[in-house]
Formats: structure tokens, C-alpha cells, sequence
């Protein structure tokens, strides 16, 4: 599809604002590509049929909403100012909102104190059973991103007690330490094991953060990362 070739060049010119989008058509089956100006609109499936949406013009944006059909429900990482359009003669269903940071290449990256290991798709259970998204996700969404992206957990007496991955746009996800485990710096550790993977892939670290949670906002600033913008995934019907 020629278009890919043409929409990751326009989205390669600002990479840390549109990482989501090139590594999710990097990764994944892209069913449909609009481009219009330097805005761009993609369908493909994950976990679901997501519709992304790259544009900085409201004129461009306008064109390129023509192109959805009633079945486009699952819209990611879209900005504040592009939710009244996409709203526009539909109801909104569900919205979660978060903050995209990233963690510059030049900054530097302490050693691990804990040893990690890879997560194992025998994890995915557990994992769902202890997420608290579970709106959001499946098991069989947790299986793919453990088999396809990159998985670590830290295990006491062979129980695993914090985890991290990364999601279908590459950014890190699902960090979680189980509450009794609280306290000992397993959330840092994680991260830094992650991001150092993610730079050995020559990948760009990301990830999203809700505008509530303080302790992982705080987490993420100490350890040097930027803020870049707020995003939403919604559902529309």
C-alpha cells in the first residue's frame, strides 16, 4: 500500500508526537489510510478496530471525517480540540483520558537493583484478574502484547508481584505492583528494565498516565520524563 509509505513519512516529521500511530502501522494490520495535507487518518485492528487521527488543522480534520462510517467506534490517542468534531451527531460512549510522556534518549538510565524476568503468556490471567481496566482489555489482548511487545515481572517465592508491558502502539502499559509488595521501588525498577529494552530496540519510550494518578505522574517526572500532551481513547456510537 503505497500510502503507508507516504503516511509514515508524514508522520516521521514529528516522531515523539505521532510514535503511537507509526508503530501501530508498523505492527499491525492497516485496513485503510486517508491522508489530507499533512493530516493523516488510519483504521486497523488490534484489540479492536482503532481509528488514529494525526492532524494539527481543523479544515484538514473535517475532510478527513467524511471518510468514517458508522462502524468506526474505537478512536486512540485523539487531542482535546478533535473531540468535538468526531462527537459531532454521535453519542460517547466511554473516554479514557491520560498524559503522554516520553523519556529523552540523552537522559541517563540507572542500573536495576531487582532482577527481572520476562512475563509468560501463562501470566495473562493474572495479570487481567488484577488490572483495573479490565473495560479496556482482555486476557487475549494481554496474551498478544506478552507474545508480540515486551513483558517484565519481578517474582517473590515464585509469585509475581509487579509487571509492565508495552501496548499495541509501543508505549509502556500496564504497570502494576501488587498493593502488599507497595513501597519498594518495584515500579521504578520496572521502568528502568523497560526502558532500557526499548532503547536497545531503538524504540522511543513512552507512556500514557491518568490526570489522577499522582504517584505515577510523580514517578515518571523524577525519573526524567517529559510531558508531551494530553490524548484520549474513546468509544462512540
Amino acid at each position: 500500500m503505497d500510502n503507508i509509505k507516504v503516511a509514515l513519512e508524514i508522520l516521521s516529521e514529528d516522531p515523539i508526537r505521532n510514535i503511537n500511530l507509526i508503530n501501530f502501522i508498523k505492527e499491525y494490520q492497516i485496513d485503510v489510510i486517508h491522508i489530507e495535507g499533512s493530516s493523516v487518518l488510519v483504521k486497523g485492528r488490534s484489540d479492536q478496530a482503532w481509528t488514529y487521527i494525526s492532524s494539527k488543522s481543523e479544515a484538514e480534520l473535517n475532510v478527513l471525517l467524511k471518510h468514517l462510517k458508522e462502524e468506526d467506534q474505537h478512536f486512540a490517542t485523539i487531542e482535546d480540540w478533535m473531540l468535538p468534531f468526531i462527537l459531532k451527531d454521535r453519542r460517547l460512549e466511554w473516554k479514557l483520558s491520560c498524559v503522554k510522556f516520553y523519556f529523552p534518549n540523552n537522559s541517563a538510565l540507572p542500573e536495576n537493583m531487582v532482577s527481572l524476568l520476562e512475563l509468560s503468556t501463562t501470566d495473562a490471567q493474572y495479570i487481567f484478574e488484577n488490572s483495573k481496566y479490565q473495560e479496556y482489555t482482555s486476557k487475549e489482548y494481554i496474551i498478544e502484547r506478552i507474545q508480540k511487545g515486551i513483558g517484565l515481572g519481578i517474582y517473590k517465592n515464585e509469585k509475581l508481584v509487579a509487571w509492565i508491558l508495552t501496548h499495541d502502539d509501543g508505549a509502556m502499559g500496564f504497570l502494576h505492583v501488587l498493593p502488599e509488595y507497595r513501597g519498594k521501588g518495584y515500579a521504578r525498577e520496572l521502568s528502568i528494565a523497560m526502558i532500557r529494552k526499548l532503547r536497545e530496540q531503538g524504540e522511543i519510550t513512552f507512556i500514557h498516565i491518568e490526570e489522577d494518578n499522582k504517584e505515577s505522574m510523580s514517578l515518571s517526572r523524577k525519573m526524567g520524563f517529559v510531558k508531551e500532551r494530553l490524548v484520549h481513547w474513546v468509544k462512540i456510537n
